[in-house]
């Protein structure tokens, strides 16, 4: 006698039910694990950029800061002749290398953001402004400086390729003397470049006189350099606050996006050891010459949204703010010593 063969039909009801549901319960757990894996990443990453970002501002800041009255071989004692119309404007104001704007509101700034020719494009109000004078980027050697009278032409020739343009603010100097002029033409004969310092320059600030006070053979040429750094909204779609810099009376650049705020303070030796023996505010500085450092505390934010969970409660100039964003942001603070001023 033949046993019956027992058949399969399929799955009940209920054990579809239950195997849907481990499922479910199966996918549910794999979409969790890739959304916090996702959310983890953009954190990570957002934070990366933040700190890159504010590395990279310092680097900056601080390379500019720290040549600031940086003016070849013209060191103490080395009498300067000034031939520029105006010597005291602000973007050749060479007597004062470092130079700051405290905001004391969302509109102003102490001492006053200055005139047309320097003027600083729509910066963000409630944050400093930080001003750096000096040369800028490497020297030519004056070959030949033809004498007369007075001493030394209006043509200094130089090494051929100088890159120098007219209109350029320059300083030639021998470590004895030095003066200051502007280029009115340049001009390439033979195997050398004629820089020309004529007055009545239509381009200010212009000469007042061709007169350097003396003959520069074997001397060098430089350019000097008037760098203005401040916090603005870019052009972007999104608009983000910015680092800017302006130089000389040139268009303003963005350098880093993401840097919300910047408050500086300026060390000031006042026993005369090279060393900060007390920060002030730039509205507080008593002597700008005994400036020996500088602290720079910068904001950053990410550049994304929604990527922190909460808003983030921060804690920036003595100040604890809770944004109305979720944003990242994270405080970096560092200080700068002057070298022309503690060596």
């Amino acid at each position: 006698m033949k046993k019956a063969i027992k058949q399969q039909y399929g799955f009940t009801l209920i054990e579809l039910m239950v195997a849907m549901t481990i499922g479910l319960l199966l996918l549910g757990g794999v979409i969790t694990i890739l959304s916090s894996s996702h959310q983890t990443y953009r954190v990570n990453d957002a934070l990366s950029r933040l700190q890159e970002n504010a590395r990279y501002a310092f680097q900056l800041l601080s390379r500019d800061i720290r040549m600031a009255g940086y003016l070849g071989c013209v060191g103490d004692g080395v009498p300067i002749v000034n031939t520029l119309n105006n010597p005291s404007d602000f973007l050749w104001k060479l007597g004062q290398p470092i130079e700051g704007f405290e905001a004391s509101s969302s509109s102003a700034w102490t001492p006053a953001l200055p005139l047309p020719s320097g003027t600083i494009p729509s910066p963000l109000g409630g944050r400093d402004i930080i001003v750096i004078r000096g040369v800028d980027g490497t020297d030519v050697k004056v070959i030949q400086h033809p004498g007369g009278n007075p001493p030394g032409s209006a043509d200094l020739k130089v090494t051929v390729g100088s890159g120098l343009q007219d209109n350029d603010i320059v300083l030639v100097t021998d470590c004895l003397a030095a003066a200051v002029f502007q280029i009115t033409n340049v001009n390439t004969s033979a195997n050398q470049d004629n820089v020309v310092h004529n007055t009545g320059n239509a381009t200010a600030p212009g000469n007042s006189t061709k007169n350097l006070g003396k003959e520069f053979t074997g001397g060098e040429l430089i350019k000097i350099s008037t760098r203005s750094y401040f916090i603005r909204m870019n052009s972007n779609p999104t608009p983000f606050p910015s680092l800017y810099r302006k130089v000389g009376a040139s268009n303003a650049e963005e350098l880093v996006e993401g840097v919300e705020d910047m408050q500086i303070e300026y060390g000031e030796d006042l026993d005369g050891n090279s060393t900060a023996d007390i920060y002030r505010t730039a509205d507080a500085v008593t002597n700008w010459a005994e400036v020996v450092s500088v602290r720079i505390s910068l904001l950053m934010q990410s550049l994304e949204n929604n990527v922190a969970t909460d808003a983030q409660t921060y804690t920036f100039n003595g100040t604890t703010t809770t944004p109305n964003d979720r944003r990242l942001r994270q405080v970096f603070t560092t200080v700068v010593t002057l070298r022309n001023r503690t060596s």
